[in-house]
């Protein structure tokens, strides 16, 4: 089933995506920021990404906040994310000039990279690339799918 139009406005969506060093990231729309055509095209595939990092990915490394830390369940699973090696950014709510964008909030230390991942997850996750750094980039804008051009 597709992400609607307005699925987009009313859902907080996690999606995943590969940056330009093959590092995996993680976006959380907060249903304001730009959501890619790749994950509009799938919920049932947003979702099963999303159990599956969350859920049976392995904790490798430490993690390191970019933002103040928030007892709220987004930031503990934020922090787990990291802690798997997943850069994990959330949609900027407070900042006129990044409306639209996600902000950087938490970062792993040793970044897992999409290569390591297992061969149905790649799968999943083969048209998923960014041109972002996620390790460089504070900020993260994609081309929102029901954008008119």
């Amino acid at each position: 089933m597709r992400y609607t139009e307005i699925d987009l406005q009313i859902e907080d969506i996690m999606w995943f995506g590969i940056d330009l060093n093959g590092y995996i990231f993680s976006c959380t729309t907060a249903g304001t920021a730009n959501v890619p055509e790749f994950v509009c095209k799938s919920k049932e595939q947003t979702e099963f990404l999303a159990d599956y990092f969350i859920e049976k990915l392995e904790k490798t490394t430490a993690e390191t906040l970019e933002t103040s830390y928030i007892d709220n369940p987004l930031m503990n699973d934020a922090v787990l994310l990291a802690q798997k090696g997943v850069f994990v950014f959330d949609a900027v709510t407070n900042n006129i000039e990044h409306n639209g964008e996600y902000g950087k909030i938490v970062s792993p230390k040793t970044p897992i990279q999409y290569v390591a991942l297992p061969d149905d997850i790649k799968k999943l996750l083969q048209d998923h690339i960014v041109p972002v750094d996620a390790a460089k980039e504070k900020y993260i804008c994609v081309k929102h799918a029901y954008e008119k051009d």
